[in-house]
């Protein structure tokens, strides 16, 4: 009995756990509903169904296990859905009433599905606002637009704006909250975010550094933090093409004294794809990349790629000797003050080792291609 007593209380001890991440969502409608329930799992891009349910004399019930927060999606007949963000040991009641039902439902036991309501439902009256002033603009006739367009065009930005607002507020209000990513997703139509405006970015990064705290293994905060860093590098290459337009040639890409002082550009290797590296023989990362780099040179040079590897070492001398010392092949050079780097800045880099790629025409193509990216990048333009 003693041998089986440590056995029974680990196992008592497993089942708890279990228990703790166990979530209950059960439904009773208040008009006649019968058919389906299926229970999706929900991704910021698409659903995955998990399971289903008949409906029984009004209700339905699912029961579920979650080890953090997950989005899920109750999807009913006639193409209804509720949304839900669920928590661990969540016992989640829904009353649900009249179509459309997103509109007609009340949730319990789940403080995360309550906000996710309320950005549903203010998102549907925006809509249906919207669709609203598009019938009556498209009705009108021509003689009519010219009275009543430019009134109707007002409106209809005035209730997009709203909403953009509301989401803003909601945001900043639930700022460590798993249902600020639904309020930075939302949209408007099939193309069009509710947060649109470019500055909008901001919110998505101020969410992503907050959840990236609270939940840092949740698979939804990495995809927003991959997602945050894949919209700043657009943005980035957006200014840098601004620039470009404003500015000289030599001040939008980079031009620089290799190790012998001789000026060397990247504008004077189009036709090339050229891969800039900013390093620092001070940065391990740096070092440890060389190798990787060299592979990249012996196996792609002869077929059309060039590395321009740009320094921010404080000491040019020590730089010199490891390029020496390396025996590197490839275009090397220095930003003649690392301490106020002109390109560095630039180009917005803020670590290192960080690297870009210029198309044959001269454009930046790529940002932040490191390790298994870049090597995948390399094999699509020269080996497909």
């Amino acid at each position: 009995m003693k041998r089986f007593l440590p056995v029974l209380l680990a196992a008592l001890l497993l089942a708890g756990c279990n228990n703790d991440n166990k979530v209950i969502m059960k439904g009773a409608f208040t008009v006649p509903a019968e058919g389906m329930v299926y229970l999706d799992q929900s991704e910021v891009d698409r659903s995955t169904r998990v399971d289903s349910t008949e409906i029984k004399r009004g209700r339905f019930k699912f029961v579920t296990e979650v080890t953090g927060p997950e989005f899920y999606q109750l999807r009913f007949p006639g193409n209804e859905f509720v949304a839900l963000l669920v928590m661990p040991g969540e016992n989640i009641s829904l009353e649900l009433g009249k179509t459309p039902v997103a509109m007609n439902y009340t949730v319990q036991g789940s403080p995360g599905s309550a906000d996710i309501r309320l950005l549903d439902q203010q998102l549907l009256v925006t809509k249906t606002r919207l669709d609203s002033v598009r019938n009556i603009y498209n009705a009108l006739s021509i003689d009519d637009l010219a009275v009543r367009g430019p009134e109707l065009q007002k409106t209809y930005t005035e209730a997009v704006e709203a909403q953009r607002k509301f989401n803003i507020k909601f945001v900043v209000e639930h700022i460590s909250s798993m249902s600020s990513i639904q309020a930075l997703y939302q949209r408007l139509d099939e193309n069009t975010y509710v947060l649109y405006q470019p500055r909008d970015l901001q919110y998505l990064k101020i969410v992503s550094d907050s959840l990236s705290v609270r939940y840092p293994v949740s698979r939804h905060v990495r995809a927003l933090k991959e997602n945050v860093t894949s919209e700043l590098n657009q943005m980035y290459i957006d200014r840098i093409s601004d620039l470009a337009m404003q500015l000289p040639e030599t001040k939008s890409s980079p031009e620089l004294p290799d190790i012998n002082d001789k000026m060397v550009g990247v504008s004077s290797l189009k036709g090339k794809y050229v891969l800039v590296s900013f390093w620092s023989t001070t940065s391990e990362a740096s070092m440890n990349q060389l190798p990787l780099l060299r592979s990249i040179y012996n196996d792609y040079h002869r077929k059309g790629l060039e590395i321009y590897q740009v320094s921010l070492d404080p000491d040019p001398e020590r730089w010199k000797s490891v390029v020496r010392f390396e025996e590197i092949p490839w275009i090397s050079v220095r930003e003649p003050d690392p301490a106020n780097p002109i390109y560095a800045r630039l180009m917005n880099i803020t670590s290192l080792p960080s690297n870009l790629l210029y198309d044959p025409q001269g454009n930046i193509v790529n940002t932040n291609l490191t390790g298994r990216n870049l090597l995948i990048r390399m094999d699509q333009l020269f080996n497909q």
